[in-house]
C-alpha cells in the first residue's frame, strides 16, 4: 500500500499527530483488557457535518 502524499503540509503533520495518538489509545484500551473487535467498533474522526453538506449541496444539479 503506497503513502500518499496530500498536498498540505500542514494537515499531514496533524494527522501524523492523530495517528500516533490513536496506536498509543488502541495498546491502552488492549492492555487494560479490551478485545480488538470493541476497538474497531470505535469512531475517533468524526465528519464536519456542515461543510459535508455544503461541499454535496454545490456538486448538485444546477436547476434554472
Amino acid at each position: 500500500m503506497a503513502n500518499k502524499r496530500s498536498k498540505n503540509p500542514r494537515r499531514d503533520k496533524i494527522m501524523k499527530q492523530i495517528r500516533a495518538q490513536r496506536g498509543l489509545d488502541r495498546a491502552e484500551f488492549i492492555a487494560n483488557g479490551g478485545e480488538m473487535v470493541r476497538w474497531r467498533g470505535l469512531r475517533l474522526v468524526q465528519q464536519n457535518k456542515k461543510k459535508q453538506a455544503n461541499k454535496t449541496l454545490g456538486r448538485k444539479k444546477v436547476r434554472l
